[in-house]
């Protein structure tokens, strides 16, 4: 068994499209590539600043009046950057600090702002809601701040509000689809040459399957896929998918970089 190890922690040859957003994709890519594997960027998901000057004025004015009974809920690293950009110094930060997942959490403490509440395990609205912190009793008639990107997804504030928090949105950075030229990708895929495809977000799997078009769902429904969440693997089976995506335990690079080296090793002869 201690000789088959190494094996099992290669990605040797494995050849992995990274969809992250281009400025979070480094560490990933690296750990990838340090792992034997072959990384290729495509991004379908561009982080972009608000635009509406009067938003970024009403979001630096409601987390300033916090209280040190209320909460700011943090909802991803997108969200701490541009959350901390509007409101220009992290000690503008009051009351309780909480982040959906560790990924987020390190991002915050990385900048100064904490302690941070986040789950034990995994990344997501669902978990966080699971802490006893967030329980009814806990947060009813708190007011409750949540940083996020413009139409985001409403299950954890609509939870928050069912139990008696007051809850405001501060929308802090938009989404949007890359410029891209992708019939390199779809080329790529369609001649056998990506062996696995890491997806974060549900609008990240709409993008990818959006920017190929019709012509590359064929090879995309084939191909394997690791993912951060149970509702990304709901999802993809939606769009039809052939292999049943795995989770990893996060949204971090440590725990992607764990999910893809368990896929290799449930398909080891792949990308060899």
């Amino acid at each position: 068994m201690a000789e088959a190890r190494p094996a099992l922690r290669s990605l040797a040859g494995l050849r992995v499209l990274v969809t992250r957003p281009r400025h979070q994709s480094d560490g990933l890519v690296s750990l990838i590539e340090a792992h034997g594997g072959v990384a290729i960027r495509f991004p379908v998901i561009e982080i972009l600043p608000v635009r509406n000057p009067g938003a970024v004025r009403a979001t630096r004015e409601v987390l300033a009046s916090l209280s040190d009974r209320d909460m700011t809920i943090f909802v991803s690293p997108n969200a701490v950057e541009h959350g901390l950009a509007v409101v220009g110094s992290p000690a503008e930060i009051r009351g309780r600090i909480a982040a959906v997942g560790e990924r987020t959490a390190a991002a915050l403490e990385a900048a100064g702002v904490g302690p941070v509440l986040r789950p034990a395990e995994g990344a997501s609205s669902e978990a966080l809601l699971a802490l006893p912190d967030l329980a009814g009793e806990a947060v009813a008639g708190t007011r409750i701040v949540i940083v996020r990107g413009a139409g985001g997804r409403p299950l954890l504030g609509d939870a928050l509000s069912k139990r008696g928090a007051l809850v405001a949105y501060a929308e802090v950075y938009r989404r949007e689809l890359p410029e891209s030229d992708p019939a390199g990708i779809a080329e790529l895929g369609a001649g056998g040459g990506i062996d696995a495809v890491i997806v974060t977000s549900v609008e990240g799997f709409e993008n990818l399957f959006s920017a190929l078009g019709e012509t590359a769902a064929p090879w995309l429904r084939e191909t394997g896929y690791v993912v951060v969440s149970q509702r990304l693997l709901e999802h993809g089976r939606a769009l039809g998918l052939a292999q049943t995506p795995l989770v990893a335990a996060g949204a971090d690079d440590e725990a992607m970089l764990e999910a893809l080296l368990r896929w290799r090793g449930k398909h080891p002869g792949t990308g060899s």
